[in-house]
């Protein structure tokens, strides 16, 4: 009974196009890392000519610093210029490369290509997420920043659990290779789900 009304409460709650647009969008792009990030350790280890343990902590420092090295310069980028056209294309071509460089996942072979990889993973973030995040913010409807917030976080949180769970099953029976491009395309798909609000956008700073 509970979950019925809170299901029609969800189905009724009305949400801006923009906002609905976003939350679609990450739910595909962070459900597809979830399928290989809970196992990309096993990659690193089992498929990459001298990869250990310390290339797989290595590489996740890579990312995290070219990313955050990046982000603050390409948020106050992304501040200083008039509407919201451009947190859009940061947005679109951050998530775009991003599916790119998990294809190409693929193909490498060694522990300095997967460094050079992880170094461009981090940089797409830096560019994809402040402009995601800005227009997530001045959209957001008023009065109702708690509940979108939590919707946005659930459905991700639902998604990746679910992936992460598939992702183990798909690669023992199939391999990475199947798993780095489903990934990609997924990503792919959530980048130019991005362009569906660009007519929704404020085209100067008086918002």
């Amino acid at each position: 009974m509970i979950s019925k009304q809170i299901t029609k409460f969800i189905k009724n709650y009305k949400i801006n196009i923009v906002i609905k647009i976003l939350i679609i969008s990450d739910f595909l792009i962070w459900s597809a890392n979830q399928l290989f990030a809970p196992i990309f350790a096993i990659f690193i280890t089992n498929d990459l000519y001298n990869g250990n343990i310390e290339v797989v902590g290595f590489s996740a420092g890579i990312y995290l610093f070219s990313k955050a090295i990046l982000e603050i310069p390409i948020g106050i980028i992304v501040d200083k210029r008039k509407g919201e056209l451009d947190d859009l294309y940061f947005a679109f071509f951050g998530t775009l490369l991003s599916g790119v460089v998990i294809f190409l996942f693929n193909f490498i072979t060694t522990v300095n290509q997967l460094y050079v990889l992880q170094g461009i993973m981090g940089i797409s973030a830096a560019i994809a997420f402040p402009g995601w995040y800005s227009i997530f913010t001045k959209h957001i409807d008023k009065n109702k920043e708690a509940f979108e917030w939590s919707l946005y976080d659930v459905l991700l949180a639902i998604g990746m659990a679910i992936t992460s769970a598939l992702g183990g099953i798909v690669a023992q029976k199939f391999g990475f290779s199947i798993i780095f491009t489903i990934s990609s395309l997924s990503t792919i798909i959530g980048a130019f789900l991005l362009l569906l609000i660009k007519d929704k956008l404020f085209l100067n700073k008086k918002f």
